[in-house]
């Protein structure tokens, strides 16, 4: 995800677990927040939760070889953005990204 993210011209930071990020989101700006459902230990949908919990608005994207619309609405109720299926989309996911980012970054809310 990290190669393909720069390869499309982002800068990007990748994590090999949630609270690995945990330690690290405060010490620079995160503009978007891309994250796996299934992982070891915290889960996407908790780790989303965790950062609702702190107050982080950071815009959130799911990615998941498990989408089902349970999934879906459980993450866009918790604030998610939205959840691509794997194998990920580059357009797809471009569009999801900026759509994020400008909407973050102008201050306004998506469904």
């Amino acid at each position: 995800m990290k190669d393909m993210l720069e390869s499309l011209g982002y800068e990007a930071i990748a994590f090999a677990s949630a609270p690995e990020f945990l330690a690290f989101y405060r010490q620079c700006p995160i503009h978007c927040i891309i994250s796996d459902v299934k992982m070891p230990g915290v889960g996407g949908l908790e780790l989303l939760e965790i950062l609702n919990n702190k107050g982080v608005q950071t815009p959130f994207i799911f990615m998941t070889a498990f989408r089902d619309q349970r999934l879906t609405t459980a993450a866009r109720q918790g604030g998610a953005r939205g959840v691509l299926s794997k194998p990920i989309d580059s357009d797809q996911l471009v569009a999801m990204l900026e759509s994020a980012v400008d909407n973050h970054n102008s201050g306004e809310d998506t469904d």
